[in-house]
């Protein structure tokens, strides 16, 4: 794979990290983890490159923004992915651990990563790794909020450890950095050096951090339908 065949953009607000990745062949794209401020953003740097957008994929059930999935999906007619595991009414993909999404020439494989939510998945792309909030630079999602489990975290934390050193990092969130590589989590992230599970689900149950500010908003918007939508259970990629 060389530059000639993706086009890529990484798009920042308030700390939440969303992407576009695209097949610059067949000018196709997917939005991964959009969020609702910036729906009509996606669109137009789709048509910068000349593409358009086939899905809109959340990592997971966000509990600190709005995701931007439903409105693109019933504004511009993309069809929205997500785990199996989601119980988001709007969603038209539902996705396994291991299965592809193709767009294109591209494709991005599923990993199934539960932990942070019951719904987490990272996405394997050829050189990099989408994360969400399963891995983050220098740290990884909570596990207290809904759907969370810490020893299912460190579970995907170890699942994440056995891809190569060189596969770059893409969070969901910029707290620190924004790009990072997984052999530099594997040295330097404190979570993911804590050597047993009973250490890790120690650490992370006793931390106590505040409550997302807009948890409530945030979790009835990504788990409500517009209204007249439907959940397009079965309809393949």
């Amino acid at each position: 794979m060389s530059g000639e065949d993706i086009f890529f953009e990484q798009i920042r607000s308030a700390g939440c990290l969303s992407y576009i990745l695209g097949c610059a062949k067949e000018r196709v794209c997917v939005a991964i983890d959009p969020e609702l401020d910036k729906a009509d953003e996606y669109v137009d740097l789709a048509s910068f490159f000349g593409a358009k957008i086939l899905y809109a994929i959340d990592t997971h059930t966000h509990a600190d923004h709005n995701s931007a999935c439903k409105v693109m999906r019933e504004r511009f007619g993309i069809r929205v992915i997500m785990h199996r595991a989601a119980d988001a009414p709007y969603v038209d993909i539902c996705v396994e651990d291991g299965q592809d999404i193709r767009f294109g020439q591209q494709s991005l494989k599923v990993v199934y990563t539960p932990g942070h939510t019951q719904d987490a998945m990272c996405l394997l792309f050829t050189d990099r790794i989408f994360t969400g909030d399963t891995l983050l630079i220098g740290g990884c999602g909570r596990t207290d909020l809904p759907g969370g489990n810490a020893e299912a975290q460190y579970q995907s934390l170890l699942k994440l450890k056995a891809f190569a050193d060189d596969i770059r990092v893409y969070p969901g969130h910029d707290y620190r950095e924004a790009v990072s590589s997984l052999g530099d989590e594997k040295q330097r992230n404190a979570r993911m050096l804590i050597p047993t599970q009973d250490q890790f689900v120690q650490f992370m149950t006793a931390r106590k951090p505040p409550l997302p500010r807009k948890i409530q908003e945030a979790l009835e918007w990504n788990r409500t339908p517009i209204q007249g939508t439907q959940r397009g259970m079965g309809e393949g990629i």
